[in-house]
């Protein structure tokens, strides 16, 4: 089973990555369940989401969860590194993509019309900030 997992670069904290590690956890059971292995694929940002969803995943690689990280190449092309790099994800396909957005991710939210676009079953998980 092949999921995106992508997200907000300032999607952190204990609640914030407890949120991840649930729903997370759902999947890898259902993977399980099916008789799948699960590969959680991931845009490698050293921060927020990603951050917390690869320490998730690398913490179950004895159970058979791969990780598959898409860095973006900002060296070689800037700005649209992030873009070209959320395509190339979403253009190989998936079984389906979540993300975890908090207030207007540019990046997260791209990805997830990328993914739609791409017919990928996806599910958005927002933390919106009490007023």
């Amino acid at each position: 089973m092949r999921v995106i997992v992508t997200g907000s670069r300032d999607w952190e904290g204990v609640g914030a990555e407890h949120k991840i590690q649930t729903i997370l956890n759902v999947v890898l059971a259902l993977a399980e369940v099916l008789g799948h292995k699960l590969t959680i694929v991931h845009g490698g940002c050293p921060t927020g989401a990603d951050q917390a969803i690869d320490r998730w995943a690398r913490r179950r690689d004895d159970t058979g969860v791969a990780v598959e990280v898409h860095a973006a190449n900002w060296g070689a092309f800037g700005k649209a590194a992030g873009p070209l790099r959320n395509r190339h994800m979403t253009e190989q396909g998936a079984d389906m993509c979540i993300a975890f957005i908090r207030g207007n991710s540019r990046g997260a939210t791209g990805t997830v019309q990328l993914a739609m676009n791409n017919q990928i079953p996806t599910f958005v998980v927002r933390w919106e900030e009490p007023e």
